[in-house]
């Protein structure tokens, strides 16, 4: 995904939770996550895809 369509979904996100919440928390995060695309994100989504990792006694 380009940067140009990663921030214009992240205005469009903005915008439509705007319209709904006076604060967009969710929405300022969910932006952060999606141009920062930040390394523990990443970790965090391939443990998810990881064969057992819904075993949670490790």
């Amino acid at each position: 995904m380009t940067m140009t369509k990663r921030i214009l979904l992240c205005i469009g996100i903005l915008v439509v939770d705007l319209a709904v919440f006076a604060l967009p928390l969710t929405a300022l995060f969910l932006i952060y996550i999606l141009i920062i695309n930040p390394p523990w994100f990443r970790e965090f989504l391939n443990r998810l895809d990881e064969p057992g990792s819904t075993d949670q006694t490790k």
